[in-house]
């Protein structure tokens, strides 16, 4: 038997962008200087996840290619990887917020993921 990975659905991307807008327009009004931090951290992690789905999905699919896993794991860790590495070194991205942005997307992901299995585990009431 054969099992098909599907792609994280659109509302993933939707809500992780609405709570990283809601965390700058709050960091906006605390400390403005967190928020291109909070922005660079949050959009940062959505592009890290974003390369891990579509590298669990090239690996472990049915039809997976090696040649395709190989690209986004090449693009998910070093190029992503120096790129935080140069990002951070700016001075004027704040690694507090860029933690908070970080941390801000990874609760969404958690709390989908959460969600998700939730609802597979929880049987139907019809009989």
């Amino acid at each position: 038997m054969t099992q098909t990975i599907k792609h994280t659905p659109p509302r993933f991307w939707l809500l992780a962008a609405a709570v990283l807008l809601v965390a700058v327009a709050a960091s906006w009004l605390v400390a403005p200087r967190i928020v291109i931090g909070l922005l660079a951290g949050g959009v940062w992690n959505l592009v890290s996840l974003w390369c891990l789905s579509r590298l669990l999905n090239a690996w472990v699919t049915p039809h997976a290619s090696r040649l395709r896993a190989l690209g986004w794991l090449l693009v998910k860790f070093p190029l992503l990887y120096v790129l935080v590495f140069l990002l951070l070194r700016a001075p004027s991205v704040s690694l507090v917020g860029f933690s908070l942005g970080f941390t801000a997307v990874l609760a969404v992901a958690m709390g989908w993921c959460i969600l998700r299995s939730q609802r597979m585990m929880v049987p139907s009431h019809g009989r």
